[in-house]
């Protein structure tokens, strides 16, 4: 999920290997998805560059640059990667994203037209999202269920979540809109599709400074466990989330692997 100034949602379709396009409608809602692009490889990452009107994705061995008219330029190919995770735009304008291989997964780094490629992170087993806190970069390993922040090239193991709960989209929240959540972490957990017992299928918030002492905020009902939430049909489960993004009015938006986006907004 990626939003544009103007408001406009941009979301990828890996099973359709295509980009979609969600219009604000100046009513609240948005019009009918649009199909900006289709690409050669699965897509799953996006970004859009608020000073080039156009929006990068990362797919299974490639980085795309996607104008807003729908032309597709092919800026970086990677024959080792099986699958490149969530790419996002850092504040020093340069693209970031997540790359997996048969060893394991690593953050890269490269500027806007793919050169000058750096290894920014490595030692991770699956990574799909990742986000910065100030000046740190915060990375979820789904393979591990776990946290790591990234400070001046040293990798550290910030918090452990609920085994198999598979942590993917992240999101650093800045908003005022629900003031409670400002200046912390969202997780979404994809879910324990092949475990024994059912974990995760949720968005958990934290704050950097306080790992350990993440909650659970979407859904949230009297305290009960995912396996609970489950049973009783209160939680996304049996879909899987795979990322989190908010919009100017600091409403937040999630995406299932499934096809589906859910919003959240005060009441």
């Amino acid at each position: 999920l990626a939003f544009t100034p103007e408001g406009a949602l941009y979301f990828t379709s890996p099973s359709r290997h295509a980009v979609y396009r969600l219009q604000p409608d100046g009513e609240g809602f948005f019009s009918a998805p649009e199909l900006v692009s289709e690409l050669p490889e699965a897509p799953f990452g996006i970004a859009c560059a608020a000073n080039e009107g156009a929006c990068y994705v990362a797919a299974e061995q490639s980085i795309f640059r996607l104008a807003a008219d729908g032309a597709v330029q092919l800026i970086y190919r990677d024959s080792e990667a099986r699958w490149h995770g969530e790419l996002h735009i850092g504040a020093d304008g340069r693209l970031y994203v997540a790359r997996n291989t048969a060893e394991g997964a690593d953050l890269l780094s490269l500027e806007r037209d793919g050169s000058d490629t750096r290894l920014i992170a490595t030692g991770l087993r699956q990574v799909f999202g990742f986000t910065w806190h100030t000046d740190v970069l915060i990375i979820a390993d789904a393979a591990e269920s776990a946290l790591y922040s990234l400070r001046e090239g040293t990798l550290s193991r910030l918090a452990q979540l609920p085994a198999h709960s598979a942590p993917h989209g992240m999101l650093h929240y800045s908003s005022g809109a629900m003031a409670q959540w400002r200046d912390g972490i969202f997780v979404a957990l994809s879910g324990s599709w092949n475990a024994t017992t059912i974990s995760g299928y949720a968005i958990y918030w934290l704050r950097p400074d306080q790992p350990s002492a993440y909650q659970q905020v979407i859904p949230s009902y009297f305290g009960w466990d995912a396996e609970a939430l489950a049973l009783r049909r209160l939680s996304f489960h049996p879909l899987q989330l795979m990322s989190i993004a908010a919009d100017a009015n600091g409403w937040l938006y999630a995406a299932l692997a499934e096809g589906y986006i859910y919003r959240f907004r005060p009441r």
